[in-house]
């Protein structure tokens, strides 16, 4: 069956990309690929003889998982030090931030992950919800609507943090960087810097 794509372009493609931007695709971008595009990639890995693991990252991303499997990835990260603190004493969590910062008719609303211990994740929840209090109210009528969403997210996923399993948003970013923790899979250090660049 014909999908439409030109797997030559696709091929030249990835020969001229650099090794940094295939195991970039091949990581973090290669969910919705084709099969053919898939095998392509995997065969571009071959040649340039990559770690065989990022062939493994294609197929990850490429895939339905029961709550089972996430929470086995879920797993790699929970017994990790947190990225922010450094402590090891509690299991490592994930929430969802929300802040509003506005004035006068502009107004900007971010939403983020963040991976950390129950307390960190409070912390940054806490930061997220006093930043919009003292800065979201600004703007008309945004800045007033986009503060409340923000206030409740914030609340909502506070309660969360301290849950014993993998809450919905660990598992939300499992499932956004399994790839990359797929080929780092037994490395800690390099599980490390995954879930520490959520906090750039």
């Amino acid at each position: 069956m014909n999908s439409g794509i030109d797997m030559k372009y696709v091929q030249e493609r990835y020969e001229k990309m650099s090794n940094n931007e295939l195991i970039y695709l091949v990581t973090q971008n290669a969910g919705g690929l084709t099969a053919e595009a898939l095998d392509i990639a995997k065969n571009e890995i071959r040649k340039r003889g990559l770690n065989p693991r990022f062939s493994k990252a294609l197929d990850v991303q490429n895939k339905t998982y029961t709550i089972e499997e996430i929470d086995s990835y879920c797993n790699l990260i929970n017994n990790l030090n947190c990225p922010i603190c450094d402590s090891v004493s509690e299991k490592l969590n994930a929430t969802l931030t929300a802040e509003v910062m506005s004035f006068i008719i502009i107004t900007q609303y971010k939403k983020k992950i963040h991976v950390g211990c129950p307390d960190c994740l409070d912390e940054l929840n806490n930061s997220a919800l006093n930043k919009t209090i003292a800065l979201g109210w600004w703007g008309f009528p945004w800045g007033i609507i986009r503060s409340i969403q923000a206030i409740t997210l914030n609340i909502k996923s506070k309660r969360s943090n301290h849950m014993d399993s993998p809450n919905q948003f660990l598992r939300s970013f499992i499932l956004s960087n399994i790839g990359q923790l797929e080929v780092h899979k037994g490395d800690r250090t390099n599980l490390r810097h995954v879930i520490a660049k959520v906090l750039e």
